[in-house]
């Protein structure tokens, strides 16, 4: 039975695989080894399991690393579907659950008492109570407190400051400054019993005002904000973690996803995932820009994959490199995704649904209209996202003659946190397809390989133009669209459209059959079986005569 089952599940991983379901988001497992899904599948496990949230644009760089380094640390977690939503506001019962992660006493929680005044307060799940009662235990809530205490309202920043204060045990520090003057405008909102615990946090860097010199003490907290706070406050405690790493980086293979790292306890290589997040200077990164020499801070995650990754003292050498998919251009910057690490091996443009004779996707980008194909299943979440796709021209042509076919390998939607981004200037050499170029003459699509310094200004970009070999493929095919075709039928739709399918040696080709063909040796188009030998004339892509071979 258990044989029976492990094939089973098996064969279910080589369907997913084929069908191009994404695997579950941060799975805690895969029901057989990862060296085994390997086999199966052909690619690495960390290609197929997914980290990141897809919530974090732009506007949350500011809290970018530190909401992925306490995700890394088990301090936050996120929904369902890979958001974190940053913007939400937290509870007070989770700020005080997060407030004991960090300090590292969750594992103590299930070994405290839970009294009848905490079983009084309205919990919304058990685990809860003891959390609280590890909450008075520890002193980050007051017995006193517990009546009208509320887990589920907001909590306001200077009720997270009293936590965090309490929990380091500073309590006493608080009660000396409650009188102290604090540098803001809105100083007089915060509460008298406050002020003591807010001039604690601010001396020991953990929280800080707005650019208008604001605390906005009685604001509620934010998840982002939360994250900074809290990755500040652990960086201060320098605590030992079981799933932290800290050495120096001995190779990097990025076709096998691979990082090995040296420190005192010996060398070792451990198995990183496609998106697992790097940082360095504080800026969100790319596995790319990882060099051997570099330290660095890992977490591993329970399959021991490396799911966070951040440069804490780069090597001497000052070059950077990463190449990959252009996918903007501006006045000054150069922005690739660097998980398309070959040329030809994807396209990027917006997608396009179109019902003509039934659903089929397009792809419109800077080098033409693509017609998409194959692996298309949850294309319709994206109408009108940029993406990227990779796939291959096939050597047939769309039936609608919109664009040549692209079989779709796998698709990605394009978002910010996937783009790495270098500065250009007048001094940046650049060159497109092995010619001195502009910036400017780059183009969204193309190939390119960037040099950077460690201030991530380009000194050498390399480029190649992906225009230049869609119009040297749709030139092998000319003689699909005018010229002569000869091959055997595959199958013949005389409905509004008339098509005809053959094949031959080079491939398989489905075109339109003019209203006016000329047929020779049949007496009609009802006359076309499978398999006869056939050979076609055809004229800005339609079949304007078909002749029968003897």
């Amino acid at each position: 039975m258990k044989k029976c089952k492990k094939v089973t599940v098996m064969l279910l991983v080589v369907v997913l695989f084929m069908t191009f379901l994404a695997p579950v988001a941060n799975a805690k497992s895969w029901d057989m080894p990862p060296g085994q899904l390997k086999k199966v599948t052909g690619i690495p496990y960390g290609q197929l399991k997914k980290i990141g949230f897809l919530d974090l644009d732009e506007t949350i760089e500011w809290a970018r690393m530190a909401i992925d380094r306490m995700y890394a640390r088990g301090i936050f977690t996120g929904y369902p579907g890979n958001v974190f939503k940053p913007r939400n506001n937290v509870t007070h019962l989770e700020a005080i659950i997060m407030s004991l992660r960090v300090m590292g006493w969750e594992e103590e929680a299930k070994r405290t008492k839970v009294n009848d005044d905490i079983r009084k307060i309205n919990l919304l799940w058990d685990d809860a109570y003891y959390y609280i009662a590890l909450a008075v235990e520890k002193g980050l809530i007051k017995a006193e407190e517990l009546r009208g205490f509320n887990p589920n309202a907001p909590a306001k920043r200077y009720e997270v400051a009293r936590y965090i204060v309490r929990a380091l045990d500073l309590e006493s520090q608080a009660q000396k400054h409650m009188k102290e003057k604090l540098p803001f405008k809105d100083a007089n909102a915060i509460p008298k019993d406050a002020v003591g615990y807010v001039y604690v946090m601010l001396d020991l860097g953990l929280m800080k005002g707005d650019d208008n010199n604001r605390f906005k003490p009685n604001d509620p907290i934010t998840r982002a904000e939360m994250a900074v706070m809290l990755n500040r406050l652990d960086e201060r405690l320098g605590q030992e973690d079981e799933n932290e790493l800290i050495g120096t980086i001995r190779d990097i293979d990025l076709k096998n996803l691979t990082i090995t790292i040296r420190n005192s306890s010996g060398t070792k290589t451990y198995d990183l995932l496609q998106e697992t997040p790097v940082y360095i200077d504080g800026r969100y990164r790319s596995l790319e820009d990882l060099r051997v020499g570099d330290k660095v801070e890992l977490f591993i995650d329970e399959d021991e994959f490396v799911i966070f990754i951040q440069v804490i003292e780069e090597t001497k050498q000052a070059i950077v490199s990463a190449k990959g998919l252009v996918v903007e251009v501006g006045r000054r910057t150069i922005s690739l995704v660097t998980y398309i690490t070959e040329p030809d091996e994807a396209f990027i443009g917006t997608l396009v649904e179109n019902d003509i004779e039934g659903r089929h996707y397009e792809l419109e980008t800077k080098q033409g209209t693509f017609v998409l194909k194959g692996n298309t299943k949850g294309l319709e979440d994206y109408v009108g996202d940029m993406i990227v796709v990779k796939g291959e021209i096939t050597d047939e042509f769309s039936i609608y003659m919109r664009g040549p076919l692209l079989e779709v390998e796998k698709y990605y939607v394009l978002r910010s946190r996937d783009m790495v981004t270098y500065d250009v200037d007048g001094n940046t050499k650049i060159t497109l397809d092995g010619k001195t170029a502009k910036l400017s003459e780059i183009t969204v699509g193309d190939f390119a390989q960037v040099r950077a310094d460690k201030d991530n200004l380009a000194i050498e970009i390399k480029a190649e133009s992906c225009k230049d070999k869609v119009r040297e493929r749709e030139k092998d095919g000319k003689n699909t669209r005018d010229g002569k075709l000869e091959g055997k039928v595959v199958s013949v739709n005389l409905g509004a459209t008339w098509q005809l399918t053959i094949k031959n040696d080079k491939g398989q080709y489905t075109l339109i059959i003019d209203k006016d063909v000329q047929l020779k040796g049949l007496k009609s188009l009802r006359n076309l079986k499978r398999g006869m030998e056939i050979e076609l004339r055809i004229e800005d892509g339609k079949i304007i005569e078909i002749e029968l071979d003897d």
